[in-house]
């Protein structure tokens, strides 16, 4: 404000004098024409005398009326004291040069700063004379005074409510500041809810409301990003490939629960762990370092020993720079690599399972061609071994066109309700027979009063027939086996059990697979399709099968059948 006040005072005092002497230019103007005509000859003395005098009291100011010889014609003061020397002044040298003359010196008769202004007077054409208003700087001083005060004044006014205006406003945007700061600081605590509001109607009520927009977008941003984390975790959590983010440093961060599950990793443990500790494989390790040192991603497939499982894994890197880290995922390979090893096992084992018979029917008919039939008694028995390697390669070819059906879904299925006693019956009395020609006891336990299930009879004594066959297969002469069923809820679950040789642990995971055979050195165990055809018929209905086995000690497979709907 000072500044401003002193910058104005000059301003005032510079513009205050422009305009005097600008308007007193003018006015020595009108002056130099008004007394034109007084001048020529001859001179009217007395009009000059005259008009000097109106003139000097309408602008309050001293006027000389002088020849071009600087001898006074008129003067508005005592004529006595108007026998100055002006032919020698600036004044009116330049008014008598170049028409027009402003010079403020010292009035040698006063001993004051005056302000002279020239002009030259013309009659037809030719100067005749000139002009000259005096006004002392002090007149004009007095002026500029009043208006300096008044400045001040107001300044000092202007001030005052200034300062308690600004108080008054500071205090009130302190205010708003602060609420703002208060704001900022719950926002940052989590508090995405809060609001602020505005105590004063200036920038900050902009303040708080550009606040609070930021922290609608902040929440619905959050909001968007928690819901898309959510998405992420979710796609994580039922993903069947293993994702892993690994650092530059070796760092896990992020590790879903299919990786967690291939590498035989705790979720928890392997958070913020090194990955050679979670996993100690260095065909891992290899591929994200190759892909950290080209920027580019590898694939490749790894081995784990530990658990014999095979993996395709990629490991992309997440940025150009070596700071990004990399994206590992797995895919796990072990169940195609065991499918694949299945089917070259069942191609094998079934061009082993059709050579045989088809060798002895081809070396049969040889015979039988070279001779042999007419002997009637080797003919015959020729003939029921044809006979009987000719339905072995029927069932087999039956098994493996039943099992696709099943498989494709393509199978005529249609489930009524039936009761089970008979069922079972029927299927432990066609291996009574067979079983007491081994020696194996054949027990049937059902209990009483089962609910009928919605099943198939022809199916179900399928399923039936293959379990038992099977126990037969491996129970030993003066072993037991039982055929179950019980009520379950809403379930009949039902069992073959046996005091057999049992199944290693490793192979229970895969006996319902199809070509798969747990003792591939038996001959006349199959092509490993009985126990995949049981388990999709089972699963047609909407029943499960299950099996438990100790070596040595037998085996015991399950299957469930549903209730039947009951009408109301």
């Amino acid at each position: 404000m000072g500044v401003v006040s002193i910058y104005l005072v000059g301003f005032v005092r510079d513009a205050f004098y422009a305009n005097l002497e600008q308007r007193l230019q003018e006015e020595a103007g009108l002056l130099s024409e008004g007394v034109s005509p007084l001048m020529l000859h001859p001179i009217d003395l007395e009009g000059l005398e005259r008009t000097a005098r109106r003139t000097s009291e309408i602008i309050d100011a001293r006027v000389t009326v002088l020849d071009l010889y600087g001898s006074v014609l008129a003067d508005s003061v005592d004529p006595l004291t108007s026998d100055e020397a002006f032919v020698d002044r600036p004044e009116f040298r330049w008014a008598a040069n170049i028409g027009a003359s402003e010079v403020t010196r010292r009035n040698p008769r006063t001993g004051e700063d005056s302000l002279y202004v020239g002009s030259r007077v013309e009659a037809g054409g030719l100067p005749v004379g000139i002009v000259i208003i005096e006004v002392p700087v002090s007149r004009a001083q007095s002026g500029v005074n009043r208006i300096i005060a008044t400045i001040v004044l107001a300044a000092l006014i202007v001030a005052c409510l200034s300062v308690g205006l600004g108080f008054y406003l500071a205090r009130r945007t302190s205010r708003s500041v602060k609420s703002v700061a208060e704001g900022a600081r719950r926002l940052a605590r989590g508090d995405l809810d809060h609001r602020v509001r505005a105590l004063s109607m200036d920038e900050t009520q902009e303040l708080a409301a550009a606040f609070n927009g930021m922290a609608a977008s902040l929440r619905e941003m959050v909001g968007h990003l928690s819901a898309e984390r959510n998405k992420l975790s979710a796609v994580l959590d039922v993903m069947r490939d293993g994702v892993i983010v690994v650092e530059t440093s070796g760092e896990i961060t992020l590790m879903n629960e299919a990786a967690g599950e291939m590498l035989d990793a705790s979720m928890s443990r392997a958070a913020g762990s090194r990955l050679v500790e979670v996993v100690r494989d260095h065909e891992l390790q290899q591929l994200i370092a190759r892909a950290l040192a080209t920027g580019e991603p590898i694939q490749g497939e790894v081995e784990l020993l530990h658990r014999r499982r095979f993996l395709s894994a990629t490991a992309v890197p997440l940025s150009q720079g070596p700071q990004g880290g990399v994206l590992l995922t797995l895919h796990d390979l072990t169940s195609i690599r065991q499918a694949e090893t299945t089917r070259k096992e069942f191609v094998s084992n079934v061009s082993h399972e059709m050579r045989s018979p088809l060798a002895s029917v081809k070396a049969m008919v040889e015979t039988l061609e070279g001779g042999a039939i007419d002997d009637r008694n080797v003919a015959q028995d020729f003939l029921k071994r044809v006979h009987r390697d000719v339905n072995r390669m029927t069932t087999m070819v039956n098994d493996l066109l039943h099992l696709s059906r099943l498989e494709s879904g393509q199978a005529d299925l249609r489930p009524t309700a039936i009761e089970l006693e008979h069922v079972l019956e029927e299927a432990a009395s066609q291996f009574r027979l067979q079983a007491a020609v081994m020696d194996v006891g054949l027990v049937c336990d059902v209990s009483p009063m089962l609910p009928m299930v919605t099943a198939e009879e022809e199916k179900l004594l399928q399923v039936l027939v293959n379990l038992l066959e099977n126990a037969l297969k491996f129970t030993p002469a003066g072993k037991t086996i039982t055929l179950w069923a019980r009520d379950a809820g809403d379930h009949v679950e039902i069992g073959v059990s046996d005091t057999g040789v049992g199944i290693p642990r490793e192979h229970l995971a895969h006996v319902f697979e199809r070509f798969y055979k747990v003792d591939r050195a038996r001959r006349d165990s199959g092509a490993g399709l009985g126990l995949a055809i049981v388990k999709h018929i089972v699963h047609a209905y909407g029943g499960e099968v299950g099996v438990t086995s100790e070596e040595g000690v037998g085996s015991t497979f399950t299957f469930t059948v549903p209730h039947a709907l009951r009408e109301a």
